[in-house]
Protein backbone atom coordinates (compact mmCIF):
# COMPACT_ATOMS: atom_id res chain seq x y z
CA UNK A 1 0.00 0.00 0.00
CA UNK A 2 1.45 3.41 -0.98
CA UNK A 3 1.06 6.66 0.91
CA UNK A 4 -1.33 9.28 -0.39
CA UNK A 5 0.41 11.94 -2.48
CA UNK A 6 1.20 15.21 -0.73
CA UNK A 7 -1.11 18.13 -1.38
CA UNK A 8 0.05 20.87 -3.72
CA UNK A 9 1.37 23.95 -1.87
CA UNK A 10 -0.93 26.97 -1.74
CA UNK A 11 0.23 29.97 -3.76
CA UNK A 12 0.92 32.86 -1.38
CA UNK A 13 2.28 35.75 -3.47
CA UNK A 14 4.00 36.47 -6.79
CA UNK A 15 7.19 37.77 -5.24
CA UNK A 16 9.70 36.65 -2.64
CA UNK A 17 9.69 37.61 1.04
CA UNK A 18 12.69 39.77 1.96
CA UNK A 19 13.70 38.80 5.49
CA UNK A 20 16.68 39.63 7.66
CA UNK A 21 18.15 36.40 9.03
CA UNK A 22 20.94 35.72 11.50
CA UNK A 23 23.52 32.93 11.39
CA UNK A 24 23.28 29.86 13.62
CA UNK A 25 19.54 30.03 14.20
CA UNK A 26 17.19 27.27 13.00
CA UNK A 27 14.46 28.58 10.68
CA UNK A 28 11.47 26.64 9.42
CA UNK A 29 10.24 27.75 5.99
CA UNK A 30 6.54 27.21 5.27
CA UNK A 31 6.42 24.89 2.26
CA UNK A 32 2.63 24.35 2.27
CA UNK A 33 1.56 28.00 1.90
CA UNK A 34 -1.00 27.80 4.72
CA UNK A 35 0.96 29.53 7.49
CA UNK A 36 -0.36 32.85 8.78
CA UNK A 37 3.28 33.73 9.61
CA UNK A 38 4.70 33.67 6.06
CA UNK A 39 7.33 32.79 5.05
CA UNK A 40 7.81 30.82 8.25
CA UNK A 41 5.93 27.75 9.49
CA UNK A 42 3.20 28.05 12.12
CA UNK A 43 2.13 24.39 12.07
CA UNK A 44 -0.76 24.84 9.62
CA UNK A 45 0.68 22.10 7.37
CA UNK A 46 -0.51 19.31 9.67
CA UNK A 47 -2.45 16.74 7.67
CA UNK A 48 -1.37 18.07 4.26
CA UNK A 49 1.54 15.72 3.63
CA UNK A 50 3.80 18.77 3.23
CA UNK A 51 6.42 19.52 5.84
CA UNK A 52 8.36 22.71 6.59
CA UNK A 53 11.96 23.08 5.45
CA UNK A 54 14.47 23.53 8.27
CA UNK A 55 17.42 25.72 7.33
CA UNK A 56 20.21 27.94 8.68
CA UNK A 57 22.19 30.75 7.10
CA UNK A 58 25.91 31.50 7.35
CA UNK A 59 25.79 35.28 7.46
CA UNK A 60 23.51 38.00 8.79
CA UNK A 61 21.83 39.73 5.85
CA UNK A 62 18.57 40.04 3.96
CA UNK A 63 17.53 36.82 2.23
CA UNK A 64 14.80 36.37 -0.36
CA UNK A 65 12.54 33.44 0.55
CA UNK A 66 10.12 32.03 -2.01
CA UNK A 67 6.59 33.43 -1.89
CA UNK A 68 5.02 31.44 -4.75
CA UNK A 69 5.98 28.05 -3.24
CA UNK A 70 7.15 26.82 -6.66
CA UNK A 71 10.92 27.38 -6.34
CA UNK A 72 13.40 24.67 -7.16
CA UNK A 73 15.78 26.05 -4.51
CA UNK A 74 13.55 26.09 -1.41
CA UNK A 75 13.48 27.98 0.80
CA UNK A 76 15.18 30.57 -1.41
CA UNK A 77 13.60 32.31 -4.39
CA UNK A 78 14.92 31.20 -7.77
CA UNK A 79 12.68 33.48 -9.87
CA UNK A 80 10.09 30.81 -10.69
CA UNK A 81 7.33 33.37 -9.97
CA UNK A 82 8.44 35.13 -13.19
CA UNK A 83 8.49 31.97 -15.29
CA UNK A 84 5.65 30.00 -16.87
CA UNK A 85 5.13 27.68 -13.89
CA UNK A 86 4.93 30.54 -11.39
CA UNK A 87 2.79 32.73 -13.65
CA UNK A 88 0.34 29.88 -14.14
CA UNK A 89 -0.01 29.48 -10.36
CA UNK A 90 -0.48 33.24 -10.00
CA UNK A 91 -3.24 33.24 -12.63
CA UNK A 92 -4.97 30.33 -10.88
CA UNK A 93 -4.72 32.26 -7.59
CA UNK A 94 -6.25 35.39 -9.15
CA UNK A 95 -9.07 33.42 -10.79
CA UNK A 96 -9.90 31.78 -7.47
CA UNK A 97 -9.92 35.13 -5.64
CA UNK A 98 -12.08 36.63 -8.40
CA UNK A 99 -14.57 33.76 -8.02
CA UNK A 100 -14.67 34.30 -4.25
CA UNK A 101 -15.34 38.02 -4.71
CA UNK A 102 -18.09 37.34 -7.25
CA UNK A 103 -19.73 34.90 -4.83
CA UNK A 104 -19.59 37.50 -2.03
CA UNK A 105 -21.14 40.11 -4.30
CA UNK A 106 -23.89 37.69 -5.36
CA UNK A 107 -24.60 36.87 -1.70
CA UNK A 108 -24.72 40.58 -0.85
CA UNK A 109 -27.09 41.24 -3.75
CA UNK A 110 -29.43 38.50 -2.49
CA UNK A 111 -29.33 39.84 1.05
CA UNK A 112 -29.96 43.50 0.17
CA UNK A 113 -31.73 45.26 -2.65
CA UNK A 114 -29.22 46.64 -5.16
CA UNK A 115 -29.99 50.26 -4.21
CA UNK A 116 -28.99 49.48 -0.61
CA UNK A 117 -25.66 48.01 -1.78
CA UNK A 118 -24.93 51.08 -3.93
CA UNK A 119 -25.84 53.38 -1.03
CA UNK A 120 -23.59 51.43 1.33
CA UNK A 121 -20.61 51.60 -1.03
CA UNK A 122 -21.30 55.31 -1.66
CA UNK A 123 -21.22 56.06 2.07
CA UNK A 124 -17.97 54.12 2.50
CA UNK A 125 -16.44 55.91 -0.51
CA UNK A 126 -17.60 59.32 0.71
CA UNK A 127 -16.24 58.63 4.20
CA UNK A 128 -12.89 57.56 2.77
CA UNK A 129 -12.80 60.69 0.59
CA UNK A 130 -13.42 62.92 3.60
CA UNK A 131 -10.66 61.22 5.62
CA UNK A 132 -8.15 61.42 2.75
CA UNK A 133 -9.09 65.06 2.08
CA UNK A 134 -8.65 65.97 5.74
CA UNK A 135 -5.27 64.24 5.84
CA UNK A 136 -4.05 66.06 2.73
CA UNK A 137 -5.32 69.37 4.04
CA UNK A 138 -3.55 68.84 7.36
CA UNK A 139 -0.26 68.14 5.58
CA UNK A 140 -0.29 70.93 3.02
CA UNK A 141 -2.30 73.77 4.54
CA UNK A 142 -0.60 74.16 7.92
CA UNK A 143 0.11 77.65 9.24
Amino acid sequence: MSAAPAAEPKFVQASPFGVDLVPGKDYFYCACGLSKNQPFCDGSHKGTGITPIKFKVDEAKKYWLCGCKQTGAAPFCDGTHNKEKGLKKYNEFLLKKNGELQAQLADAAKAKPSRAIVNEFSIVGLSLGVVVGAFIASKYFRN
